[in-house]
């Protein structure tokens, strides 16, 4: 990180993850990177593969600090994150049945067919308020193709509301009572999430003709719902002998 500004922007995304899963993410996505190759790594900065597998270790030694391990049990059960994923379910649920409606002949905005998810509240938030938009835009049409959305808007502004309050309420919290050692935890959870992100997008265009494999380049260990096992990391080839 080389700002201050870099590190307050990675604090607020590494807030959003709990740092195990983080780590078993990353042990997963480094571990098909390796398997890659040079494909791979010659797609990313010099060095990234090294300076991401660096940065795990870094967020896996952070979680030893006592003051860190409770600020995490406390995140992962805090109403923000339970009010972001229900976001997220929300616009990806918006995303799929706008697709269908265009499919069907709605003529929505380009923007509705694939909705974002962002990482960030502060994102979330902008991706909700610009999506009920457009949905009361078109609301007629989509009803005309038998695909109504009121109730999803009538859902996605309740949600909105709930985010928004719950986003209030932690930004006083972590005005106020953020220790300097959990800012800097979620701060190397946030550039590790980032560098996650940036493999994956690598691997997709490694994979851009080939969307299996491609597929394999997610997210899904870190974006998990309760205690269920991670996926095993993938085990480099052992170099063939000379012979």
């Amino acid at each position: 990180m080389d700002t201050q500004s870099d590190t307050a922007k990675y604090a607020a995304i590494g807030l959003r993850f709990r740092g195990a899963y983080l780590v078993q993410q990353a042990g997963y996505t480094l571990g098909i990177a390796a398997l890659e190759g040079t494909a791979l790594a010659g797609k990313l900065p010099p060095n990234f593969l090294d300076r991401t597998a660096a940065l795990r270790t870094d967020v896996e030694k952070a979680m030893e600090d006592k003051t860190v391990r409770t600020s995490e049990a406390r995140q992962a059960t805090s109403t923000q994150n339970q009010q972001h994923y229900a976001a997220k379910i929300w616009v990806r649920r918006i995303g799929k049945r706008c697709q269908s409606a265009m499919q069907l002949g709605a003529p929505l905005a380009p923007e509705l067919e694939k909705v974002s998810s962002p990482a960030t509240v502060p994102g979330m938030l902008d991706q909700v308020q610009r999506t009920l938009s457009l949905l009361g835009k078109y609301a007629a049409d989509m009803d005309k193709v038998g695909l109504p959305v009121q109730t999803h808007i009538d859902e996605g502004r309740k949600i909105y509301q709930a985010l928004q309050e719950a986003d209030s309420v932690q930004e006083r919290t972590r005005a106020s009572d953020m220790p300097a050692a959990v800012a800097a935890f979620c701060a190397k959870k946030g550039e590790l999430y980032t560098m996650l992100k940036v493999i994956n997008n690598a691997g997709h265009e490694l994979y851009a003709h080939n969307l299996a494999e491609a597929a394999k380049f997610n997210m899904s260990i870190l974006h998990r719902r309760g205690p269920q096992a991670a996926a095993a990391e993938p085990v480099p080839p052992a170099p063939t002998p000379a012979s």
